[in-house]
């Protein structure tokens, strides 16, 4: 008897879920389901290059001045649009720090190629793409109401991504992506690395007709950003010292602050001036040491050629922090 139940039980189960059971199916018989969900799990987030024009702005650095790269920081928030995939971005860059120099804005969707090992990346550009700016009131509308009739693309634009051990390679096919007209028909040269911790990539295009340079950095070397992980900061300014209250002590709480060279900007009401902290993890590349690579927080005055304050601790940390008497600052990493 109880046998007889538990048949039932199973294939009343089988009835009810069987469109999950199908998916299920479908998804466990693609051979890039898991790469699929792992290269979605490392793009998302935010990512920068200051650490790459660190070194490139040292005076023993050994490229040439017109190769330094500008800085990138990209945004990659995912999304929800069933209608265009289950791995969905909206793709938002801005250049030199500045948000409001947006020179990027995408919508992008990850799928299987399914017959065969390696994944797309579908890339779309958005028609209205102002409303759709983190700093617009309509951007969360916008993002919740993403159908393929708000986006359009060109053909032979998608990146083919293959995995390469804890890495993805991706690229266009040669000579695939074009556009423009007349002598300045072009193609698109669009490479990426992603990894768990950084992104890297090529944009650059060049002229059909000769294969010459068109637009983009004038080298193949990639923007080579890493992902940000935030911290929540807290900066005070004393009128006399820290353990001694005045009526003009001003304390700024909550700062988010990323630690690749991510900036909070704040006013000391005591002294008129404007003053940032800025949290960097660096990886030193010039010598060989193992232990050479660092973390740090500083305080500068706007537009000051040095630092006021300096504190530095293992990379990575947790925590970060300083005090003197008339300033302090910590900082606290979200996850």
């Amino acid at each position: 008897m109880n046998k007889l139940r538990l048949q039932v039980l199973l294939i009343l189960t089988l009835f009810i879920n069987q469109t999950t059971f199908a998916e299920s199916l479908f998804e466990y018989g693609d051979p890039n389901v898991r790469d699929l969900g792992l290269i979605a799990k490392w793009f998302e987030g935010e990512f920068d290059n200051d650490e790459q024009l660190w070194v490139e702005n040292r005076s023993d650095w050994w490229g040439k001045p017109n190769e330094k790269h500008d800085r990138l920081h990209t945004i990659h928030k995912r999304i929800k649009a069933e209608s265009i995939g289950k791995f969905v971005f909206y793709v938002e860059e801005y250049t030199n720090d500045d948000k409001t120099k947006v020179g990027r804005q995408r919508i992008v969707s990850f799928e299987s190629m399914i017959d065969k090992p390696g994944i797309i990346m579908k890339l779309y550009f958005i028609k209205e793409a102002e409303k759709f700016l983190l700093a617009a009131d309509t951007h969360n509308k916008m993002l919740s109401n993403v159908t393929l009739d708000t986006l359009f693309g060109l053909d032979g634009c998608d990146v083919i991504f293959q995995r390469n051990g804890q890495q993805f390679h991706g690229s266009m096919v040669s000579k695939a992506c074009q556009f423009g007209k007349g002598n300045e028909l072009r193609y698109s040269v669009h490479d990426m690395v992603i990894s768990e911790g950084e992104y890297w990539r090529v944009d650059r295009t060049f002229l059909v007709k000769d294969n010459s340079f068109f637009k983009g950095h004038p080298n193949p070397e990639p923007y080579k950003m890493r992902k940000a992980k935030f911290y929540t900061c807290d900066v005070s300014f004393y009128e006399k010292a820290y353990y001694m209250p005045g009526k003009k002590d001003k304390s700024y709480k909550s700062l988010q602050v990323h630690d690749q060279g991510g900036t909070a900007y704040v006013l000391n009401p005591i002294d008129g001036k404007t003053y940032f902290i800025q949290l960097r993890n660096k990886e030193y590349p010039f010598y060989n040491l193992e232990e050479s690579n660092f973390f740090f927080l500083r305080l500068k005055e706007e537009n000051a050629q040095v630092s006021t304050a300096l504190a530095f601790a293992e990379p990575h940390a947790k925590k970060i922090g300083f005090q003197i008497n008339w300033v302090s600052a910590t900082c606290e990493c979200n996850n």
